[in-house]
């Protein structure tokens, strides 16, 4: 069946949960919809500069998914990566810094949106090349491996990804070595235009997981709660030796592929 934003599943119990850990979550996804809808405000003004790639709409998935890890765990950014480096702990002062190219941003101002990130949070700063990020958290997530550090490296990507060769390349050797590695896809059904269902013959990207061995499941996106607890099993089973997670997280962006059309007075 096409790939379709499912109806929201029936609310979770939450009384188990810390109400410390709910409230993080839910001021992490009101900081990350706020800074995005003041970038696009910033940007259709023609006061902030370069180019912009917005996730509104997105928040849950990238929140659930980086309070579920420790802190020193790292992930990869993709070229959509304000909500990403906000949940894992870039500041958003330092992150609006970097997209006005000053020298006190995240990446000193040479990054820009398309490269935001901060290591010694955890962020390895974004690359724009579709794709490219797969290998090089797999490569993360060797070196921890070698070293018994006993940390993870988390995979952000886009479904549009999921077609690309170094994507199945970072798979097949996640899941050969057994590296401590999630690859976490969140399919917000379009890559810039196109529905995913043009693109792919299959239902999901999850169920390409089978192909390398290892785990896959899709899961409703825009609830942090079955996201933060997916990812924290997968963070688990990778610390235990047992290898690679694919979590596939449908979600949907709430703009254009790299604004919100609105006019600001």
């Amino acid at each position: 069946m096409p790939i379709r934003m499912p109806d929201p599943p029936q609310p979770k119990d939450i009384s188990g949960y810390d109400d410390a850990l709910l409230a993080e979550m839910y001021r992490r996804m009101a900081l990350i919809r706020n800074f995005e809808q003041k970038v696009n405000e910033l940007f259709l003004k023609g006061i902030m500069p370069g180019t912009i790639h917005l996730a509104l709409g997105q928040e849950a998935t990238t929140v659930g998914a980086c309070l579920a890890l420790q802190p020193d765990d790292v992930i990869t950014l993709t070229h959509r990566g304000h909500g990403q480096a906000l949940a894992k702990g870039v500041t958003a002062r330092a992150l609006m810094a970097e997209l006005f190219g000053k020298e006190t941003g995240c990446c000193k101002g040479k990054g820009g949106s398309l490269h935001v990130g901060d290591l010694s949070e955890g962020a390895l700063p974004a690359i724009a090349i579709v794709g490219a990020s797969s290998p090089i958290a797999a490569g993360m997530a060797f070196a921890f491996k070698r070293h018994k550090t006993g940390q993870v490296a988390l995979n952000f990507f886009g479904e549009g990804t999921a077609n690309k060769g170094d994507w199945h390349e970072a798979l097949n050797l996640a899941a050969i070595w057994k590296l401590p590695v999630i690859f976490l896809c969140e399919n917000n059904l379009y890559g810039v235009s196109t529905h995913v269902t043009e693109v792919m013959a299959v239902d999901t990207v999850a169920e390409r997981a089978s192909a390398y061995g290892m785990p896959g499941m899709t899961i409703y996106g825009n609830d942090p709660i079955p996201v933060y607890d997916q990812v924290r099993q997968a963070a688990q089973r990778a610390r235990d030796g047992e290898g690679p997670t694919l979590i596939e997280c449908l979600t949907y962006r709430r703009s254009g592929h790299k604004r919100l059309e609105h006019v600001y007075a």
